[in-house]
């Protein structure tokens, strides 16, 4: 990665981007990585296509959010482990900030007909997003039947079991290794000792401080996110409803629809989740959790990439666990939908979202605010 990091620029310039970009990163990973390279490519000239592609390639591989992971990368590039720090913090915590403002409202005034009718509008659309985001990330995944395999696998054991979804990710994982690797003896005989260690029960967490108990969930979500930030959703609801109890089923999923309406990364739903438990601190601590990781892996890892993207046990293990993330993501659409659709409407609004994402180019953002605007005055139509 030394050729990468050869052209240095002013750190705070560079944080500074990333600041102002934060508060305008609207439509989704995509959208935001698409900007990062028109600006930090075509405009500013701060690296080549070639470098800009060789560190999407890397972050593909890696756990978190995809346009996080990038700012950080890039900030490595340009200005070292302390600008890798700053580009990430000046991308994150806007999104804190954000998140924060809006869950102090949403826990006052949510029961508002205006706010209720925002999410009746809204939350049809996010299962929509759900769905395409799910289709997207599976024509990319699913190539051959070894992954479509592991993808029904993990659908079945989402939907009718009750295994953890971090332990199918993890297995997923495992299964693509032993799939794509010759080594099948070594890693067969690496599961059951590997499942053991990932069992949740060998640590107590009702009796941690609730910080730490918010810091040590989200942190797991950071190191299993591979895909899609939408695998927040089947990877932490059960926990945080079922185990933990901190909140319904309800009300996470409306801190993902928040999350997925701001700007920023869908996984600032964790600053959700630790307000409604502890408060401003509470949201701190989820928020350090699930964001840590990318700013570790890249700050410590990012000299070694280059090397680690052709190790056949890791390509092997990204490609069970990104197949594993469609079937998760795919399997958590029903309960979600008994949420969302609470009329025939909704499911038209669902539908009719779905049809503009798949047919057209159309903006998510707008989208999103149109239908919000419509729930709100359905709402106060019928009242």
């Amino acid at each position: 990665m030394s050729k990468i990091g050869a052209r240095r620029r002013p750190l705070f310039e560079v944080a500074g981007y990333f600041f102002r970009l934060s508060w305008t990163a609207f439509g989704g990973p995509l959208a935001y990585i698409a900007m990062m390279e028109d600006d930090c490519v075509e405009k500013r000239k701060w690296l080549s296509k070639d470098e800009f592609a060789e560190m999407l390639g890397i972050t593909n591989m890696l756990p978190g959010p995809n346009a996080t992971e990038m700012a950080i990368h890039i900030g490595y590039a340009k200005g070292g482990k302390l600008g890798a720090i700053m580009s990430g913090l000046a991308f994150t915590i806007p999104s804190f900030i954000i998140m924060v403002i809006l869950s102090w409202l949403y826990f006052q005034y949510g029961s508002l007909p205006a706010v209720s009718g925002l999410f009746y509008g809204i939350n049809p659309v996010v299962v929509g997003i759900i769905i395409v985001t799910a289709f997207r990330l599976g024509r990319i995944s699913l190539v051959d039947w070894k992954l479509v395999g592991i993808f029904i696998a993990a659908v079945l054991l989402s939907y009718f079991s009750a295994l953890n979804e971090a332990l199918i990710l993890l297995g997923a994982g495992i299964a693509g290794t032993i799939l794509y690797s010759r080594a099948l003896k070594k890693a067969l005989l690496a599961v059951p000792v590997f499942l053991q260690l990932t069992v949740p029960s060998i640590v107590d967490f009702e009796r941690l401080p609730i910080f730490l108990q918010l810091f040590l969930e989200f942190l797991k979500g950071g190191l299993l996110l591979f895909g899609t930030g939408l695998v927040i959703i089947p990877l932490l609801a059960p926990d945080v409803v079922d185990f933990f109890g901190w909140m319904s089923y309800k009300e996470f999923f409306d801190g993902v629809t928040l999350g997925q309406i701001t700007p920023g990364p869908v996984m600032k739903t964790a600053a959700f989740v630790g307000y409604k438990v502890a408060g401003v601190a509470g949201a701190a601590a989820a928020m350090s959790g699930i964001f840590l990781p990318p700013f570790i892996i890249v700050t410590l890892l990012a000299p070694y990439f280059r090397r680690m993207r052709t190790n056949p046990w890791l390509r092997g293990f990204l490609k069970g666990v990104k197949a594993g993330a469609v079937g998760v993501v795919l399997a958590v659409v029903p309960s979600l939908a008994k949420i969302a659709f609470t009329d025939l409407l909704t499911i038209a609004i669902c539908l009719l979202s779905m049809a503009a994402m798949l047919k057209t180019k159309v903006n998510l953002s707008l989208l999103v605010i149109l239908t919000g605007i419509l729930g709100v005055l359905l709402r106060f139509v019928r009242f």
